[in-house]
């Protein structure tokens, strides 16, 4: 299935619809691979080079498409994100709106949009089914075994069903604040560790797990990292910076079917995967996210 069959799944298109896509000189290929299927009308419009842009997405009508596929340079570095977001449409845009995940590659995308619809949804479905009155138990093959209570879990729009609405894609995830302090147990990370900032500053950029990564919770913090390579190396920074950013705060389910990339952004999105966020940033300047591969996600007491 090529990416214009995949957006119109999706969004919801007719081949009357006009398509804008905003791009930039690192994701301009794929932006060029959908233009060329030529099944709908499309123009390619690049964020730093257009003048008047705003005013372009503005004549579109609601039955017609922005698609926003950028890179994480252009959207926080060259001011994208003062004008885009990627839960809700631009002031004055009656257009449908796609925000597509930043640095995305062509194969990911499609992996994602290829995502059987009923999936998603029961996905987010059953993690809507957990109680945030009772405990939660994570557990997986690698050795993963975690207790906690969470608020009630929220996500945001993944397709388009009528015109003029938003969607971001492809599924990211359905997720939930784990309440402070009531985390115990063991967590074991065997896809994917996420980049390190502190207020803005990256200080570890990770990826991948080779070998598994064992995090020690009590009471909501991280008191012990073992394993080896990675982990050293995750636990001396994360050591090094204030208490609050060792705080467990996120749990999220992934929705789409995709492989494991090394980049978090992608990586957090795998259906049959879950992933744990520590530190709140507007806190401690700090959240690091991390991985874990075919979590059986249940109710306990």
């Amino acid at each position: 299935m090529n990416l214009s069959r995949l957006i119109q799944k999706w969004s919801a298109l007719d081949e009357t619809s006009q398509i804008v896509i905003v791009t930039d000189d690192v994701q301009e290929s794929i932006a060029y691979l959908i233009k060329e299927e030529n099944l709908f009308n499309v123009r390619i419009e690049y964020f730093s080079k257009t003048i008047g842009l705003m005013n372009i997405l503005k004549d579109l009508k609601e039955s017609d498409l922005v698609i926003l596929l950028l890179s994480q340079e252009t959207f926080i570095n060259d001011g994208a994100n003062n004008y885009f977001s990627p839960f809700y449409k631009p002031n004055g845009i009656s257009a449908k709106y796609i925000f597509i995940r930043l640095d995305i590659s062509e194969k990911s995308l499609i992996e994602g949009l290829s995502t059987e619809k009923m999936s998603v949804y029961n996905k987010i479905d059953s993690m809507n089914r957990l109680k945030f009155d009772k405990y939660i138990r994570v557990t997986n093959q690698s050795g993963t075994d975690i207790s906690f209570k969470t608020l009630p879990f929220s996500t945001c729009s993944h397709e388009i069903t009528k015109n003029g609405g938003n969607a971001f894609l492809p599924p990211s995830e359905t997720s939930a604040e784990i309440i402070t302090n009531t985390a115990n147990g063991k967590i074991v990370v065997d896809i994917t560790v996420g980049q390190l900032y502190s207020y803005g500053k990256l200080i570890g950029r990770f990826g991948l797990v080779e070998k598994p990564i064992v995090l020690t919770i009590n009471d909501g913090i991280i008191t012990d990292i073992q394993g080896d390579g990675t982990a050293v190396e995750v636990k001396e920074k994360l050591f090094n910076l204030p208490y609050d950013c060792r705080k467990i705060v996120e749990l999220g389910q992934g929705l789409s079917s995709i492989t494991p990339t090394g980049l978090i952004g992608v990586d957090e999105s795998i259906i049959n995967s879950c992933h744990f966020g520590f530190g709140d940033a507007q806190k401690c300047g700090t959240h690091l996210d991390m991985v874990i591969s075919s979590p059986t996600i249940e109710q306990i007491y």
